[in-house]
């Protein structure tokens, strides 16, 4: 992994799947070619970037319960873990 991390956010039926890395989760092919049409150069070293804490932008869609699937690299080793989450509306 050459991230600092990644996240996926799964609903307990299955109606939400969101991959989700520390600096957002945007297709990179879209975001090539929005950069390309922009003419705007895009920093992507901070999805590289391992730092000593990780966060990961995302809001939840809707109330339920969740599963999060969190991996990050410490030392050089990549740790995963699980947490279950409860969103209430």
């Amino acid at each position: 992994m050459r991230m600092a991390g990644h996240a996926e956010f799964v609903r307990s039926e299955f109606s939400v799947f969101a991959p989700i890395h520390p600096a957002g989760s945007v297709p990179m092919a879209s975001l090539m070619v929005a950069q390309k049409d922009s003419g705007l150069l895009m920093d992507h070293s901070s999805m590289h970037a391992i730092t000593d804490e990780v966060s990961f932008p995302y809001a939840f869609p809707q109330p339920g319960n969740y599963r999060l699937f969190i991996q990050v690299k410490r030392h050089g080793q990549v740790e995963t873990g699980v947490f279950d989450a409860h969103i209430e509306s």
